[in-house]
């Protein structure tokens, strides 16, 4: 049970007979004939705290000692160390010490310091004195801001009452408890029935409260013992850091390592994504790349134009920057050589914008070159595909060819237009399994754009989570490889710098060793051409 639950049993037991003046509440009982049934009441309550606390006793009950284990690093010295405290609180506070002497606390603190010692330094003699100065100040520090804080926050009027008011109220106290003594002895005389229920009543309160009073005391010495004893492992077990700002930056080997880091990440987010625009010859390359940039980039001939791979530099807000790579265009024989012009550079992409002419129904060399740059990721050992973006293009070519009142709900479509896109746009899903989302239906007429800002860009921002893998994964292999070949040029480096120094040493120690030989023989070998 814990000691503040047993004091709220003592207290109720007190207070609950003098809560009815006695003599009042007697006298009422008396007229209403209730006094026997009142007294039986009183003594049945008696009896039974009596019984209780009878019960109490025997299964004596364990104090709630104060628990610090948890904050001891779990050592195998540390554990010896504590077992120690342990024992030494024991016998302290089975021993009902004097808590009002100063000697306990002096002898208590060198005998807990002599045995943590002794733990850590069993060879030393003098293993007490095995402290340093700023390592125990630290300790004085330390206990000092703990007491401080518990006097401020729960001790009331700490921060008010001083030293000289605490020394004067302690004397205040002492003579009252002798003008109350003095009182007690002239009021036994004056009335000795109330005198005799005071006394008693005194007694029985002394008696009730004695255990609880008891019990405090162990536990003030248990946490003194063991406040002590914990100072102590810190001092002594080498585990305690004078600057504790320390812990809040990380080791030297962490941090080089963070920084390397934090440098990798910082040239991944500058790195400029990768834009590879593919698809077939007339669907519409260069028209979609100058309506990305709203300015002519590309040519728009009737004739392809582009030859290999052509680079524009985009910046436009939310997308940071982006290098549009225009791929040359290709046809249902030409798709295997035009993937291989460019299968280097594919490689390296974070997003595959694929243009399809919505009046061109020939599919397979658009499913060839998907499958193709699958085929080459896979072949790198790469498991992160680029995503793809498909810009469906001469939508406004599609039947009723006189139709054209964008903008069209493809969502939803109402119209014989709106539903002649959205059955194109349902057709390429199922041919190149892609999702209704990753497809945007555009017109690139000059000067009647359509779709590029309201979807074909917003589709994109829809796979830019994907494509930062896809460039960070990108970035992280050229990161290795550059860090690759970077350490090898700085080991040939120091390798070269060593065997040249380790040669110029050798070829100095022989020519002192000649030269030596050379006086010794009286000649010099230079000088006898007969040597």
């Amino acid at each position: 049970m814990k000691m503040k639950t047993r004091w709220h049993m003592h207290f109720s037991v007190i207070i609950a007979p003098f809560s009815i003046p006695l003599a009042a509440g007697a006298y009422w009982l008396w007229l209403h004939q209730m006094l026997i049934l009142w007294l039986a009441a009183s003594t049945i309550l008696a009896a039974g705290w009596w019984l209780v606390n009878q019960r109490l006793n025997r299964l004596n009950l364990q104090l709630e000692l104060l628990d610090i284990s948890t904050t001891v690093e779990k050592t195998t010295q540390n554990k010896l160390a504590y077992k120690q405290i342990e024992q030494i609180s024991v016998l302290r506070r089975n021993s009902n010490p004097d808590l009002a002497s100063s000697q306990f606390y002096m002898q208590t603190l060198l005998e807990v310091m002599q045995s943590v010692a002794e733990q850590y330094y069993p060879q030393r003699k003098d293993a007490l004195l095995e402290i340093k100065i700023p390592y125990l100040l630290k300790v004085i520090e330390m206990l000092a801001q703990e007491l401080r804080v518990n006097l401020s926050e729960n001790v009331p009027g700490s921060h008010i009452f001083s030293l000289n008011d605490i020394a004067r109220g302690h004397k205040l106290v002492n003579r009252g408890r002798e003008l109350y003594r003095l009182f007690r002895i002239v009021s036994a005389g004056l009335d000795p029935v109330s005198a005799m229920i005071r006394e008693l009543k005194i007694l029985t309160t002394d008696s009730l409260l004695a255990h609880s009073t008891d019990d405090l005391k162990r536990w003030l010495i248990d946490a003194y013992i063991k406040k002590i004893g914990y100072y102590a492992i810190e001092l002594y077990s080498g585990s305690l850091v004078l600057d504790n700002d320390i812990f809040a930056k990380a080791t030297r080997p962490s941090q080089q390592e963070l920084d390397k880091i934090k440098h990798r990440e910082s040239a991944v987010s500058t790195e400029p994504f990768r834009i590879m625009v593919v698809g077939q010859t007339n669907a519409g390359k260069s028209s979609l790349i100058n309506a990305l940039f709203g300015a002519k980039k590309a040519e728009t001939n009737a004739t392809p134009t582009t030859e290999g791979i052509t680079s524009y530099l985009l910046e436009r807000p939310g997308l940071e920057t982006a290098i549009i790579l225009d791929c040359e265009g290709y046809g249902s024989d030409d798709c295997q050589r035009s993937f291989a012009k460019a299968s280097e550079e594919i490689i390296r992409s974070d997003i595959i914008l694929l243009a399809i002419s919505a009046t061109n129904a020939a599919r397979e060399p658009d499913k060839k070159m998907l499958q193709a740059i699958q085929n080459c990721f896979a072949a790198k050992g790469k498991n992160s595909l680029p995503p793809v973006v498909v810009a469906l293009t001469h939508i406004d070519q599609l039947r009723p060819l006189r139709e054209w009142h964008p903008p069209y709900d493809v969502m939803n479509p109402c119209g014989a237009k709106a539903q002649a896109i959205r059955l194109m746009m349902d057709t390429l899903t199922k041919e190149l399994g892609l999702n209704i989302d990753q497809i945007a239906p555009v017109n690139l007429n000059p000067g009647f754009e359509y779709n590029v800002e309201e979807g074909l860009i917003p589709a994109i921002f829809q796979q830019l989570e994907q494509a930062k893998q896809v460039r960070y994964l990108r970035c992280l292999k050229e990161y290795h490889k550059e860090d690759h070949w970077r350490r090898l040029w700085k080991q040939s480096k120091r390798a070269g710098q060593f065997i040249a120094k380790k040669g110029f040493s050798t070829f100095d120690k022989s020519s002192v060793a000649l030269s030596g030989d050379a006086v010794q023989g009286g000649e010099s070998p230079l000088t006898n051409p007969a040597c």
